[in-house]
């Protein structure tokens, strides 16, 4: 393995191995651009540097280093030290990153919730005696799931309600959005609620122009789907990708009525 070597002001300065193993995981787990990433691993190496300095080591240009430090400053991942020249440090990682820990968590807990509340409707609607025989039906696959979603919108004559993350929607809008434009032009009333996540942010403006799109805290691998308030299917992404395949994707369809609405009741308010 090669270290290379540059000179700073006759200080020489290693290049870090740290960012090169750790920056690509900011930007996965957190969100950060490249360039974020790659300043914010490199003040925690050096503990307060100059935006100079920041970047030799973090190799970002030096015309971008200024604003990558204002938006890591707003984020509060990066402050400012009082003083000439003019240097910065880094937030130390457990708080800085505290709040991202804290969503990770929060979000695996509803998502454990929320499975156990589908169960016990489920459990609830079999045991009713009216419950229909071949009222329900379990799917696998996310490429056989994508198949019956395509049957269930081409069917569509008043409506088509959509509770997804941000993965889910933009897994729909590739592989669907020929067939939402035909649902407008036949007067099918089209509504989703999601997250807007860096991701996404292009699809929410153009779904707007002909979908009614409500932003939701929903950060849940889910793609919930009920058509002519009559079926519903809610099938699990796994992993959480908007990539076309995936054998471990399970989902259920439904046309029953009772268990319908119960679901549906449930995903409303878990996201009013």
């Amino acid at each position: 393995m090669v270290i290379f070597i540059r000179s700073v002001k006759g200080t020489q300065v290693k290049s870090s191995l740290i960012i090169n193993a750790t920056w690509q995981k900011l930007c996965d787990y957190l969100g950060l651009s490249e360039y974020e990433a790659k300043i914010y691993v490199s003040l925690i190496e050096a503990g307060q540097a100059k935006a100079r300095t920041l970047s030799v080591l973090s190799g970002v240009p030096r015309t971008k280093v200024y604003s990558v430090l204002k938006k890591l400053i707003d984020l509060g991942l990066v402050t400012e030290v009082p003083g000439e020249p003019m240097r910065f440090s880094p937030t130390p990682p457990r708080v800085a990153l505290g709040s991202y820990l804290q969503s990770y968590q929060d979000t695996v807990q509803n998502l454990l919730s929320l499975i156990s509340t589908l169960e016990d409707a489920f459990r609830k609607a079999k045991s009713r005696k009216n419950m229909r025989r071949g009222s329900m039906w379990t799917i696998s696959g996310r490429e056989e799931i994508l198949k019956k979603i395509q049957e269930m919108l081409v069917r569509a004559r008043r409506s088509v309600y959509i509770v997804t993350n941000e993965n889910g929607l933009i897994l729909l809008y590739r592989r669907f959005n020929r067939i939402f434009d035909e649902l407008v032009g036949r007067s099918v009333e089209i509504k989703i609620r999601t997250a807007d996540g860096a991701n996404n942010k292009h699809l929410l403006r153009e779904l707007r122009y002909v979908c009614n799109v409500e932003e939701t805290d929903f950060h849940l691998p889910l793609i919930i789907l009920c058509i002519d308030e009559s079926q519903i299917l809610i099938s699990h992404l796994q992993p959480d990708s908007y990539f076309p395949k995936s054998e471990k994707d399970e989902a259920i369809f439904s046309v029953d009525p009772v268990l319908r609405k119960m679901i549906w009741s449930l995903v409303i308010q878990r996201n009013e």
